[in-house]
C-alpha cells in the first residue's frame, strides 16, 4: 500500500490525535473546553479547529499546493495570530502529525509523511505571518485615525480621506 491509502484508512484516528493534540497545545482549562464540544455556536474554537484539520487531511490525500494549503488552514491560523502564542508555538499543532505518523505509518514511509508535514508547517508560516501583517496594519490605521481626529479637534489639521488613512497599504 502507498502512503495515501494507508492515510486514507486510518484518517479518523489521525484526525481524531491531531484534534487532540492541536486542543492540547493551549492551556489546560482552555483545553477542557476547547475539546468538549465541537458545536459550531458552543465552541465556535473548538469547531474551527476540526474543520480545519479535517479538510487539511483531506488535502494530504488528494494533490495540493502551497495555496491550497495556507486557504485551508487560514481558520485556525486566524485564530491563533489574534491569541498569546509566540510564532512558533502558532504553527506547533502541525508538528504533531509527524509523531501521530510515526506511531501509525511504517517507517518506510515515515520520510515521505514528513515532507508533506513540512509542506504544511511552511504554508502555517506563510499564513501567520500574513495575519500578523494585517493585524499591523489594522492597528496601525487605527492609530493614525486616533492621532488625526484628535488634530481635528485641536483645529491642527484638515480632514483626512480614507485613501489618506490606508496609505501604508500602498507599499
Amino acid at each position: 500500500m502507498d502512503l495515501k491509502q494507508i492515510l486514507k484508512k486510518n484518517k479518523a484516528p489521525f484526525v481524531k490525535e491531531w484534534f487532540r493534540a492541536t486542543i492540547d497545545t493551549y492551556p489546560s482549562q482552555s483545553a477542557k473546553i476547547l475539546g468538549k464540544d465541537v458545536n459550531r455556536f458552543d465552541n465556535p474554537v473548538g469547531a474551527a479547529t476540526r474543520e480545519t484539520i479535517e479538510e487539511v487531511f483531506n488535502l494530504i490525500l488528494e494533490d495540493f499546493n502551497q495555496e491550497m494549503l495556507e486557504k485551508a488552514l487560514d481558520p485556525v491560523i486566524r485564530i491563533r495570530a489574534v491569541q498569546a502564542f509566540s510564532a512558533s508555538e502558532a504553527v506547533s499543532f502541525v508538528f504533531a502529525l509527524k509523531v501521530i505518523g510515526e506511531n501509525i505509518l511504517d517507517d518506510s514511509l515515515i520520510r515521505e509523511f514528513d515532507k508533506i508535514v513540512d509542506k504544511i508547517a511552511l504554508a502555517s508560516f506563510n499564513k501567520l505571518m500574513k495575519c500578523k501583517e494585517e493585524i499591523f496594519l489594522l492597528k496601525a490605521t487605527e492609530s493614525k485615525r486616533r492621532i488625526h481626529r484628535a488634530f481635528e479637534r485641536a483645529g491642527l489639521v484638515a480632514e483626512l480621506t480614507e485613501e489618506d488613512l490606508l496609505g501604508s497599504k500602498k507599499s
